[in-house]
Parts: C-alpha cells; structure tokens; sequence
C-alpha cells in the first residue's frame, strides 16, 4: 500500500474547459471597464451638448429679445399693411428699409444670428415673411416683402407658437444651409398686441464641433485607458492569483506524497486574508494526514512481521506433521539408541 499514487494535474480534472483565474479577472475588468468608460462617455457626450445648446440657446434669447425690443410694432404694422410688393420682391416703403436695417444690425452684432420677421394669416393656416437682414444686402438675399413661407410642422409649428410666446426649434437641426436652432418672439405695437413675430435662425455648428471634439479625442483616451487599465488589472491579478497558484502547485505535490511543503511562505503578510487562512488549514490537514500515513506504515510493517512468523510456523507444521517427518525423527531416535548401546558396550569392554 503506497501513499505516493499520482493524482490527475488540477488543470485536467473535471469535464469543463480550464480557463485560468487570471484570464477571467482580465475578462471580468475589463468588461466592467467597457460599461463603466461607455456610460461615462455618454453621460459626458450628452453634457457637453447640452452645455453648448444651453450656451446657444443663451445667446439666442438675448439677441432674439434685444432685437424684438428694436422693432417699432406701430409702423411694422402699417408698412406690413400698406406698403406695395414691387416686381423685384420688395417695396419702396421706407419703413421698411429701416425695419430691414434693423435686422441687419442685429445681425452685424451678432453674426451667428440670421433674422427675419413674419405675420401669419387670420386662419393661421399661412405664413409671410416681412422683413429680412438679407433686404439691404448687396446684391440682396433671403426672402422677400410678404413670401410665403412654411410653420415647420415637423417641429410643432414654432412660427406660430412664437406669437404668443418666446420659443424655440424642440432641437438642433440641419438643412443645406448649415446647422442651426431657431428662436421666434411676438412684435407687439404700442397698445401691447400681437403685430407680428421675429425670428432668429441661431448658428448651431458649436454644438457640433464639440460633438465631434469628444468623438475625434475619444478613442485616443479610450486606447490609452484601456493600456493602462490592462497593465493595472494584470497586475493585480497576478498579485491576487500567484498565492493561489502556489497553493495549487503545492496542493499537487502534497497529492504526489511530497508532505513537507513551505505554507509558511504564503501567510507570512502582515494582513491576513482567506488566503492565509486557506493555506493555514491545508498546512494542519497534511501534517495530520503525513502523521497518519506514517502510522499506517507502521501498522503494516508490524502486521507484515506478523504474517511473515505466522507463516514460519505453518511451514515448520507442515513438514513435521508429515509421515517422512515422523519416519525420519523415529529412525534418529532409533540410531541414536543404538548409538548410546555402542557407547555402553565400548565402556564395558574397557573395564574389563
């Protein structure tokens, strides 16, 4: 009987595929890194748009209002009335052309700030433009004395909400112009009506350089994080993994018979942990089980001597017990008194 019987390696037992404590820590961190560095990046993709929508739509409100104030609502009203559309789009009335100059002020004041003015029919199903910055442009632009123009229904009609009060496009939208979000406000006259609406298209290509700011430097800090964190994590995990390793290994040995193996080198930090306490246990449990194949082989050393004497005497019973044994020992008896008759007669002989 031996204690020294080959165990099958740690790696191989068991019908599951071995994959190492060390490759799963990688995995674990490193998927957990992926959710936690993508959230983050959301969060701070949503923030810094909407820090540049709110810086945006900020600028936008104080010019859209600082420009509404300069509107005179008493003439804006009259020439919107009475002024004659000319062949080329516009018309001679002068109140229109400072209206105009107005808007091209503001504009000047405020580059990223493209404003127009409107009225919308009675039934509120049309909308005309009135005034625009681009009237005293040279040559001119943009839309002319009472155009046509569209409510944006595929943002809620912000045309028409602008007439009751300050609103803005729901979002940042795009069109072959550029990017933009738009704020609309009442022309009131003198009395406080309605007159009229002022609308300002707001330069929004801020917000998309910041977009695409954070997209372009992203990936670079995601790379460089991602290095960094697979040197940090591989090396915790081979500082959390060797004592493990170690244990394994000399739970291998111990499995081969090879009882004398240092646990001490594993528990020797100055903070213990379950790993101390795993190896302070293995430690007792192969001095007990060392202790007692030493005392197995003695009680089969000693129960092997026993066999061994017993068997002696069943030899040595069986050639005495047999019919040549018992022959043999008459005829000694027998030549051994007829050896002592000889002695006896030789001595008789002498002493006559």
């Amino acid at each position: 009987m031996s204690a020294t019987t080959a165990s099958p390696s740690t790696k191989n037992s068991g019908s599951g595929r071995f994959i190492s404590l060390r490759l799963k820590l990688l995995v674990v961190f490193t998927l957990l890194f992926t959710v936690v560095f993508s959230v983050a990046y959301y969060w701070f993709y949503t923030f810094a748009t909407d820090v540049a929508e709110r810086q945006i739509r900020e600028d936008l409100t104080n010019t859209l209002l600082a420009a509404a104030d300069g509107v005179d609502g008493d003439a804006f009203a009259a020439f919107a009335a009475e002024a004659e559309v000319r062949d080329d789009g516009y018309t001679n009335d002068i109140r229109f052309w400072d209206h105009s100059t107005w808007l091209n002020r503001v504009h000047k004041l405020e580059p990223r700030a493209f404003v127009y003015s409107y009225q919308v029919s009675e039934d509120q199903s049309e909308v005309y433009f009135i005034g625009s910055m681009g009237a005293v442009w040279v040559p001119p632009a943009g839309a002319t004395f009472r155009e046509q123009g569209s409510f944006r229904t595929d943002q809620g009609s912000p045309k028409l909400r602008g007439l009751t009060q300050t609103t803005f496009s729901d979002e940042v939208y795009t069109d072959d112009f550029g990017t933009w979000i738009s704020g609309y406000t009442a022309i009131r006259n003198s009395a406080g009506e309605v007159v009229g609406g002022l609308g300002v298209d707001f330069q929004a290509e801020y917000v998309t350089e910041v977009q695409n700011r954070i997209l372009s430097n992203i990936w670079w800090a995601f790379a460089l994080t991602y290095l960094l964190l697979f040197a940090l994590v591989s090396w915790l995990a081979r500082t959390f993994t060797q004592p493990i390793i170690q244990l394994t290994s000399m739970a291998e040995r111990v499995g081969e018979g090879e009882y004398h193996q240092d646990f001490a080198q594993l528990t020797q930090g100055r903070f213990r942990d379950e790993i101390d306490s795993l190896a302070h246990v293995f430690s007792s449990m192969v001095n007990k089980v060392d202790k007692r194949e030493q005392k197995l082989k003695e009680r089969v050393r000693s129960l092997k001597i026993q066999i061994d004497e017993k068997k002696k005497q069943e030899q040595v019973s069986e050639i005495v017990d047999t019919d040549f044994f018992s022959d043999l020992q008459s005829r000694a008896a027998e030549m051994r008194k007829r050896h002592a008759r000889k002695q006896d007669s030789d001595v008789e002989k002498q002493s006559e």
